[in-house]
């Protein structure tokens, strides 16, 4: 009994001896290493800013920003796979308006590089065709002084020439179209008169020509007459007749929208170089004829020098652009006369864009997609060296423009020319199957089309 207790002692021993060596054999080998992971996906790549997701192609990520985006400071957010890293940095600001590559680096080490293109949209304008001095391809009845606006209504843009005749030229091409007896048509076939026989012209909704002489109110009571010519071929008729008042001008510029023989609405600025005023006049047209007297408008500013006013939209109570050397600004008000917005001041600063502060003449309203656009002819005062067609994104109001909102397109160069020096000059629109076409002119310079796309 004796040797059995010591027997079942020394195995009891020997069994936690036999446990702590099993137990200490585990230690020695440890679990299996881990494998490190080879991933070096880029997960997502994303600009908060703008809400941009960019799409990942393979090792190509492109990136479309909004309109006006400045490309060269963009800060990316970058989700990577599990345990990889990236340089540059997700957060850390980069240069976008080249190739940006980011380097993903894996667990294990391995490495993959990424080429990031990002892009803007971008307002661009394209110069169609120009007839000017500069090309050497200026029409020989072009003059040194009395050509100071232009129409378009389909295949035909429309030029104001020498005081009394409007010439035709082709819109996709600006060569001559030679129309009537005259090649031309002409102002003085009918109802000619006034200070000027011609001073403007335009075109209503039906393609028709519109034209007026230039008219200073006097005692004597001479009208102004509005002419419309019902086609190229069409003999000059007389539209309405109207009376200016003693001291008032009528003709430096209009606006008109609708259906001459139907229901339309002219505005026409009521200053110029023998009448400084603070005017507008609105005819109203019913039936093809003049429905009354004219409503006045009255702003807060003296007009000046040959200027503009052009309604935002067709709606006959909409707002109106107005502009000229008196306004020294291009500015926004409603039908009652009240000020509701104009060009920041600061802006008269940048040297590129003093011009619209300094002389600019004529303008248009038009869209491209969803953003509206000024078009505006402007010179260094009543200077030809330097006119330029500038296009101006309001789509945000006027007040809040900024320079990064313009582009301008130059209708002379930086050179002098041997004619007058007359500053005046038009601008038309037209807009057909989403393709905006701007065509502008400057006096004694001459004209062009241009352009204008989104993408």
């Amino acid at each position: 009994m004796k040797n059995l207790t010591k027997w079942m002692s020394m195995l009891a021993i020997a069994g936690i001896f036999a446990v702590t060596i099993t137990a200490c054999s585990d230690d020695d080998e440890g679990d299996p290493a881990p494998i490190e992971s080879n991933d070096t996906d880029i997960l997502s790549f994303t600009f908060d800013d703008f809400g941009v997701n960019a799409d990942i192609s393979g090792t190509d990520i492109t990136a479309s920003l909004p309109l006006y985006t400045d490309l060269t400071e963009l800060t990316p957010t970058i989700q990577v796979a599990e345990g990889a890293t990236v340089s540059p940095e997700s957060g850390e600001a980069q240069d976008f308006s080249e190739t940006v590559e980011y380097t993903v680096t894996a667990e294990d080490g391995s490495q993959e590089v990424f080429t990031v293109n990002a892009s803007a949209l971008m307002v661009n304008i394209e110069t169609l065709w120009e007839k000017n001095l500069n090309a050497g391809n200026l029409p020989s009845w072009y003059t040194a002084n009395n050509d100071r606006d232009i129409a378009a209504f389909g295949e035909y843009v429309y030029v104001h020439n020498n005081n009394d005749r409007i010439r035709v030229v082709s819109a996709s091409n600006g060569e001559d179209v030679e129309v009537g007896e005259l090649g031309y048509l002409s102002a003085t076939q009918n109802f000619g008169g006034g200070n000027l026989n011609l001073l403007t012209s335009a075109t209503d909704s039906q393609g028709r020509i519109i034209g007026g002489n230039l008219r200073v109110g006097s005692a004597d009571g001479f009208p102004w007459n509005m002419y419309i010519w019902d086609d190229n071929e069409a003999e000059q008729e007389l539209l309405f007749s109207y009376a200016v008042p003693e001291g008032v001008q009528l003709a430096d510029n209009i606006s008109f929208r609708g259906d001459a023989r139907g229901s339309a609405t002219l505005w026409a600025p009521a200053s110029g170089f023998a009448a400084p005023s603070d005017q507008i006049y609105k005819f109203n047209i019913e039936g093809g004829e003049l429905s009354g007297d004219p409503e006045v408008i009255t702003l807060d500013r003296v007009l000046g020098n040959a200027p503009d006013v052009v309604p935002i939209s067709n709606d006959a109570n909409t707002n109106l652009i107005v502009l000229g050397t008196g306004i020294e600004n291009i500015a926004e008000y409603d039908q009652n006369g009240n000020l509701v917005a104009e060009l920041p001041e600061e802006l008269k600063e940048n040297e590129e864009l003093a011009p619209l502060f300094n002389f600019a003449l004529d303008a248009e309203v038009f869209t491209v997609g969803d953003r509206s656009f000024i078009a505006a002819t402007a010179t260094e005062f009543n200077d030809a060296v330097n006119g330029f067609v500038y296009f101006i994104d309001f789509t945000d109001g006027l007040d809040n423009v900024e320079p990064k909102h313009i582009s301008r397109v130059r209708l002379t160069e930086e050179s002098g020319i041997d004619t007058n020096f007359n500053g005046t000059g038009g601008v038309a629109v037209q807009s057909e199957n989403g393709t905006v076409t701007v065509y502008g002119m400057l006096t004694n310079f001459g004209f062009g089309a241009y352009s204008i796309s989104i993408e």
